[in-house]
């Protein structure tokens, strides 16, 4: 067992363990669980819609039995008549009529009925008198075609905003509209008589109807137009012609309905009278969740069974798990971690020899890594010894101090400066045996160099230096601030050219790094300019620039380095990042 394959030993630890009979246990249980969820659902909301159904079916026969009663009042037609038949007209008569009408009309408006009115012709007097007598010509028009060809019959309309006469609120509404013809022809309008409900009661009900938390029950009238629902935003991005088709013909009872690769269970039962519909949709996902809690409560009963299976598994893999736990952190941290750990490679199984072959992987790469840096390390020293190699400095030096001399014989004391300058210059650079210096150092040598520069220039570069005298004595890599401040000046400006130059360098602390910019105000580069300014070519005239940006990478790390950032006619911003030492 000792030297036995990975593979055997897995077969033999999960052989012990009953995993295919917890398998087929939860199976069986949650299979039971969703016909179980599913019935009492199914029951449930049977229950509540067939309370709510009978809900709506009472107001609705009220507002039925409101219209009826309106239309076969016979005053109504007394009334009317004497704005049709105006030869027997009496202004009396007619007043106490339109008075005994109109509180007839008012007592109609019982339980939620909110609105009983007469659309009566242009020629009544007292029409727009009251809430109960309007003008036909107010009338919307979609009732007149909802009414069309129905003859005298009573029609719902679909839900529509209605303002309320006196107090100028305004509710959602269903009417049932009826139009009343004129005994001498027929096809002429006598009246419209309407019956209004708030849909807000019905809504009310239809959310008790509904105990789901991802269903929706809802109602529909004759054109599948969305009455009143149970949630409202669900309601309005379900598409309700597709369901009412799925659903079937008149046809009530649950049956599932796909769609969008989504299962729902769907009943519906038909209203009496109005023909709406009222549905119930529930999408299986819901009873799958119901579900799932349910095992999830048996599932943490078996946990003591699980357990003393538990038990036996890690007795057996414990010997190689931890060794594949212990290899596995290792090789997606060997990046953090400065001593290679001993893996053990003992017995002569899958992981024995997989941890003597990441071993033996680590040290070729550790080693390859460390001959990088230091052939880098070595090419940028030999690089900069070399620069300085060529130049003697004591000849340098002494050739300098004469240039001074004579100078100062001569009476030519700007000559005498420039020399004096010329000689700090060269020894910042050749100063040997220190790879860092401190921030101070490098900025007193780019002012020097920006005062030899302006013995070109006769003056026209500007100097500024915004750094904070904490931060002056931070260490960095010797020349790096004065071939980028050389570029601004080189590309910046020309002796040919009239015109000023503004260089400024900044510094700050940044997340534990030292950010020293390099800002001027000269012609600034284009996008491809900034592209290949930092790439490897020793025939660009930016080969210094990359130069830094390489050796400080190689110093500190990826992350670090320099950023361009320019616009052509305004000039370029240089951000330098390195690491903050003392």
């Amino acid at each position: 067992m000792k030297n036995a394959s990975l593979k055997t030993k897995y077969v033999v630890v999960f052989l012990g363990a009953a995993m295919v009979s917890y398998a087929l246990i939860f199976a069986f249980i949650y299979a039971r669980t969703m016909r179980y969820e599913m019935s009492n659902l199914q029951h449930f909301l049977d229950n509540s819609m067939e309370q709510a159904k009978n809900f709506v079916e009472s107001e609705t026969k009220m507002v039925a039995y409101a219209s009826d009663t309106l239309y076969y009042n016979r005053d109504v037609y007394l009334v009317l008549d004497g704005c049709v038949n105006e030869t027997d007209r009496d202004p009396g008569q007619e007043y106490r009529y339109w008075s005994d009408i109109s509180d007839f009309m008012k007592s109609l408006e019982t339980g939620s009925i909110i609105n009983v009115c007469i659309y009566a012709p242009d020629n009544y007097t007292y029409k727009d008198t009251s809430r109960n007598f309007l003008s036909l010509e107010r009338l919307d028009p979609v009732f007149m075609e909802q009414m069309e060809g129905k003859g005298e019959r009573a029609v719902w309309s679909a839900p529509y905003d209605f303002t309320m006469p006196l107090t100028g609120e305004e509710k959602r509404v269903v009417s049932l509209t009826r139009r009343v013809v004129q005994q001498d022809d027929y096809s002429k309008t006598f009246c419209v008589e309407q019956v209004s409900l708030p849909v807000a009661p019905i809504n009310e009900i239809l959310e008790k109807a509904d105990s789901t938390e991802r269903g929706c029950v809802y109602l529909v009238n004759q054109d599948n137009k969305l009455i009143g629902s149970s949630r409202r935003s669900m309601a309005d991005n379900m598409d309700l012609d597709f369901f009412m088709e799925e659903s079937g013909d008149g046809e009530d009872g649950w049956r599932e309905v796909s769609k969008e690769k989504e299962i729902y269970m769907m009943n519906r039962m038909e209203l009496e009278n109005t023909g709406w519909t009222m549905a119930a949709v529930v999408p299986l996902r819901e009873l799958r969740t119901k579900s799932r809690r349910v095992c999830d409560g048996l599932i943490w009963g078996l946990f003591p069974i699980m357990g003393a299976a538990t038990c036996i598994i890690y007795f057996f893999a414990g010997s190689f798990s931890d060794r594949i736990k212990k290899l596995s952190f290792q090789m997606s941290h060997w990046r953090d971690q400065d001593v290679v750990q001993e893996v053990s490679t003992d017995p002569d199984d899958e992981v024995g020899k997989l941890g003597r072959e990441y071993k033996e992987m680590r040290r070729e790469i550790d080693e390859l890594i460390q001959q990088k840096y230091e052939s880098g390390i070595a090419i940028k020293d030999a690089e900069l010894k070399a620069l300085q190699a060529q130049i003697n400095p004591h000849f340098l030096y002494n050739t300098l101090d004469l240039i001074n001399w004579e100078a100062m014989e001569r009476d030519a004391p700007e000559i005498g400066e420039l020399v004096q300058m010329l000689a700090r210059y060269y020894k910042s650079v050749l100063r040997k045996g220190f790879d860092t210096v401190s921030l101070r150092h490098e900025i007193e040598h780019i002012v020097t160099y920006v005062k030899i520069q302006n013995f070109r220039f006769d003056g026209r570069i500007h100097l500024t230096v915004e750094i904070p005298e904490e931060l002056m004595d931070k260490k960095m890599l010797k020349l790096t601030l004065q071939p980028i401040v050389e570029n601004s000046i080189s590309h910046g400006i020309s002796a040919d050219e009239e015109g000023e130059e503004s260089i400024t360098v900044r510094a700050r602390v940044e997340e534990e790094d030292l950010i020293i910019e390099v800002e001027d105000d000269g012609k600034g580069m284009t996008k491809e300019q900034l592209e290949n300014i930092l790439k490897v070519d020793e025939n660009n005239s930016h080969y210094a620039v990359f130069n830094i940006h390489d050796r400080i990478r190689l110093k500190y790390g990826e992350g670090y380095g320099l950023r361009y950032e320019s616009t052509v006619g305004k000039g370029t911003i240089v951000t330098i990042r390195i690491k903050t030492q003392p």
